[in-house]
């Protein structure tokens, strides 16, 4: 989109990273961490493990406020990114805790097996099951873990992530509709996500879609890297479980759908695309857009203003999903 190439403005802070980044900021960078639970006041924090295919356990750690202990609540189930190949529960682990701690929901955080030691679908597959879990009134995995979830998906059923996780989120949010998965998917939640593989941009958004090819210097992704993440996981560009942009309709997949979209990302284009796609479609649709600052800024520095008016906007976002 080329009415939108002014955002690709570099903020100043992020110019020659990390080297105009205020004196004492923290740069945080991706691993697949799992560390022990630190204990916060105010939240119940717990770990679980959910049976998926080939035997694997998928651990979800689940937040909730602590004054909620016995009450059923609406759920987000949440998906870190990293490319498909890193991050884990500690990356967004600060997040996780916030929108229980501001919005009442339960939160299930997805650690997902990744790639390139489990390339594509295993990933998305893995947090497809979880949301597949979470619906059955007879979870196949197991009873006491679906009653230690205490939700009430009636109130609101959200899934959302970053980067690959919102790529995750856009796949599996078509396909739970196509199973007519119940209860459904009420909220989704994209934050610097990505929805077509950049070799299988249909010919018809060719001209909308052009950050991919034109940021080829910035902080944390480029196109450059973007490559490398695709050779690791492994998928084929015209599956829709990597490219979701291609499903015929994007009607029905939700009732609501937020985007924070970076201004400065190879991703920033077809964010903005797929938002009004869903527009279209009849989803009611809010997004937040962050001129001149990279993909996932928020991951990377989370102590910045940018950073915490970020989350704030999120959890703003999040409450707004289950009015």
């Amino acid at each position: 989109m080329a009415e939108h190439r002014h955002l690709a403005t570099c903020d100043p802070q992020w110019v020659d990273f990390p080297k105009n980044l205020p004196e004492g900021t923290k740069v945080y960078s991706m691993n697949r961490n799992r560390d022990p639970i630190t204990p916060q006041p105010g939240l119940d924090i717990a770990e679980l493990d959910v049976a998926a295919r080939e035997g694997a356990k998928i651990t979800l750690r689940t937040y909730r406020k602590s004054e909620s202990a016995d009450a059923a609540l609406p759920l987000f189930v949440y998906m870190h990114g990293g490319g498909f190949v890193t991050g884990g529960l500690e990356t967004d682990d600060s997040t996780c805790r916030a929108i229980a701690l501001e919005t009442g929901l339960a939160v299930a955080s997805v650690e997902y097996r990744l790639a390139p030691e489990h390339e594509f679908p295993v990933g998305f597959a893995d947090c497809f099951d979880v949301v597949r879990w979470v619906c059955r009134a007879l979870a196949a995995a197991s009873a006491d873990g679906q009653a230690r979830l205490k939700t009430n998906l009636a109130k609101g059923f959200v899934l959302g992530g970053t980067s690959a996780g919102a790529n995750f989120t856009a796949g599996i949010s078509h396909l739970a509709l196509e199973e007519a998965l119940s209860p459904p998917l009420t909220g989704i939640v994209f934050l610097a996500g990505s929805f077509c593989h950049p070799d299988a941009r249909p010919q018809t958004y060719l001209d909308r879609i052009l950050s991919v090819d034109e940021i080829t210097e910035a902080p944390g992704l480029t196109r450059q890297s973007i490559d490398y993440f695709a050779g690791r996981y492994g998928a084929p560009p015209e599956d829709r479980r990597v490219s979701p942009l291609l499903f015929g309709s994007h009607a029905g997949i939700a009732d609501k759908a937020y985007f924070a979209i970076c201004g400065l990302d190879p991703r920033r284009d077809e964010a903005l695309l797929y938002e009004r796609l869903l527009r279209d479609a009849g989803l009611e649709t809010r997004s937040d857009v962050y001129p001149g600052l990279p993909h996932g800024f928020w991951t990377t520095c989370p102590d910045l203003p940018a950073s915490r008016e970020w989350l704030r906007k999120l959890i703003e976002a999040v409450r707004w999903m289950i009015q």
